[in-house]
């Protein structure tokens, strides 16, 4: 009886060490930059666009220069499933106070595994272009210029579902449904309700090709429909293009000095290829096109309707053109074709902490284009100087020709924490 009693009492007596695990911390993390960033500018005085952005200034020289500091510093928090991101810009250009301009301003909440949701201004980036987005129907517009820049988000409520899976031709599978809450514009504090906007996107992984179908709609504008896809022919190639069709899209151009709006079918189509040889050189190469765009002579046009505007040298003409100069024909594609080539080669002659790259944009109706070397280098973890001069050629009723400026050249030096 003892032993049995013994045997018993020790089975249930012995110590175990059991790992509890501790609660997650809360992460909050800042970072950002500074760019200092100089510029010097060579005008182009007989063009019409020149004359009247600058219009009301008495002496125009034959070169400006523009200094200006962009700041901007973004954070993040995150605790289990809830997070909170914060994208702001600030820019110093004279003495006037500073205000943020928030890019991104949002939280987010991880409903399960597979489905999230966030709500406040977020940046999206549909599309698998680098210069041109035509399925990119809730991206801001991207500067072709600068693809890299950093643009503000839109406001918005999104859900998203996605959901993987281990074997078969279908290897991932997402849909993402956007609300777009329209601007406030009565008493700058309340919108009209029937202007929120909605957009779809369906995603697929398959067999390695990554493909989107997308949609986007909105009163008032016409319903767009596009589809991507990216895929890697080899290790060092890869292939993207994008596909969106809007019935009704409006175009605008200039008919007897005046701006005339009609409906088309309006189609846009992106074909790039993006490749890695043996030096670790890179080559992008991107056509766009754009049937909603100006042609060549319709262009032309616009331009003879701006110099006339300028020569009338009557204020009640010369404004409604500098208007429509911002606005209506405001697109960085203004017109309907164009080629992108661009090539980086980084560490160029082992030159440590350096890139250097160029890249054109060549408008293939009038044969006008633009050529921008640049160079990076970064002595310092945080700290890199950028040489980045643009040149523009073409004849003066060209896209690149009557530019304001003939060429320029800026300094950026930009510091990172």
């Amino acid at each position: 009886m003892v032993l049995f009693g013994n045997a018993f009492t020790s089975g249930f007596t012995q110590e175990y060490e059991f790992d509890i695990p501790e609660e997650e911390e809360p992460k909050i993390e800042f970072n950002g930059n500074l760019d200092a960033k100089w510029g010097m500018l060579q005008t182009r005085k007989p063009s019409p666009f020149f004359g009247l952005q600058f219009y009301d200034i008495p002496e125009k020289s034959d070169y400006l220069s523009q200094n200006r500091l962009d700041f901007y510093l973004n954070g993040e928090y995150r605790h289990k499933q809830v997070g909170f991101f914060m994208k702001t810009f600030y820019q110093y250009a004279k003495e006037e106070p500073l205000s943020p301009s928030f890019f991104e301003l949002y939280g987010s909440l991880n409903l399960s595994p597979r489905l999230s949701m966030s709500i406040g201004r977020r940046r999206f980036n549909w599309g698998k272009g680098y210069a041109f987005n035509p399925a990119g129907y809730v991206n801001a517009e991207k500067d072709p210029e600068n693809p890299d820049l950093a643009l503000a988000g839109k406001a918005s409520v999104y859900i998203n579902y996605n959901r993987s899976f281990a074997s078969g031709s279908l290897q991932n599978f997402s849909v993402g449904a956007i609300l777009l809450p329209p601007e406030a514009a009565i008493n700058q504090k309340f919108a009209s309700a029937d202007k929120i906007g909605a957009a779809f996107k369906l995603y697929f992984l398959f067999r390695n090709i990554d493909i989107d179908f997308m949609t986007a709609f909105k009163k008032n504008e016409p319903q767009r429909f596009g589809v991507d896809f990216s895929a890697n022919l080899r290790e060092n190639v890869e292939i993207h293009s994008e596909f969106s069709y809007a019935h009704g899209e409006k175009k605008y151009l200039i008919v007897d000095d005046l701006v005339f709006q009609q409906k088309i079918d309006g189609v846009s189509l992106l074909l790039g290829l993006r490749y890695l040889n043996r030096f670790n050189t890179t080559l992008i190469v991107e056509y766009y096109h754009n049937n909603s765009g100006l042609s060549k002579n319709e262009f032309a046009s616009y331009v003879d309707y701006l110099q006339s505007s300028l020569e009338s040298d009557i204020p009640e003409v010369i404004n409604p053109a500098k208007l429509n100069m911002s606005t209506t024909f405001r697109s960085k594609t203004l017109m309907q074709d164009y080629l992108y080539v661009k090539l980086i080669q980084p560490e160029p002659f082992s030159w440590l902490y350096s890139s250097i790259s160029m890249f054109t944009i060549f408008n293939l109706a009038d044969k006008s284009f633009l050529i921008s070397p640049q160079l990076s280098y970064k002595p310092y973890t945080n700290f890199e100087v950028l040489l980045w001069p643009v040149f523009f050629f073409g004849n003066n009723h060209a896209e690149y020709g009557s530019k304001q400026f003939k060429r320029k050249v800026e300094i950026w030096m930009r510091f990172y924490f």
